[in-house]
């Protein structure tokens, strides 16, 4: 493992420790309201909903990533590879968020929750690729990004547990 890597290892693990457990929180947030969720006038909350799992997942990847033993190049083209990959499920996710009616709660708030996902998805592209060539502070930029995630994640669990709460009581 390279010498920049080394210093980062502590952060890493904490962060693999920290999106595994939100992870398993959604997991659980999301079994507990799930007749909310898979009906039909709720695609909404349910894009939404993968956005934030994505999210996690990624984090949790990131940390998995930086935690192997290898060079700053090779860490760099699995992060790109990584952002790429999971940009594609998060604008399915975020076209079809946008597409859905809504359940009568404040689009602006989903509007917001895909741009900033979509800023994320940028800077962790632009920070990938200075991994990939071997800019040690680039690992800054990594770093700031999934603890934004994670972040950004907790924000938008906590939306949407309080969506479906109120889509809750409007269900007959």
């Amino acid at each position: 493992m390279e010498e920049p890597l080394l210093a980062w290892h502590d952060f890493y693990v904490a962060l693999v420790t920290a999106a595994a457990a939100l992870l398993g929180l959604l997991f659980v947030a999301l079994s507990i309201h799930i007749r909310t969720l898979i009906q039909p006038r709720n695609a909404e909350l349910r894009s939404v909903a993968r956005t934030v799992f994505l999210g996690y997942v990624v984090g949790l990847a990131i940390g998995f990533l930086a935690l192997l033993p290898q060079t700053l190049r090779a860490l760099g083209s699995e992060l790109v590879v990584l952002t790429v990959a999971t940009s594609l499920p998060f604008a399915a996710a975020a076209r079809a968020g946008l597409r859905a009616t809504g359940v009568g709660y404040s689009r602006a708030v989903t509007i917001g929750q895909f741009i900033a996902g979509f800023v994320l998805v940028a800077i962790t592209l632009f920070g990938s690729i200075g991994v990939f060539v071997e800019e040690p502070n680039a690992l800054y930029v990594i770093a700031a990004v999934a603890v934004l995630g994670l972040l950004w994640g907790v924000f938008n669990t906590w939306e949407l547990i309080f969506r479906i709460q109120w889509v809750g009581r409007e269900a007959p």
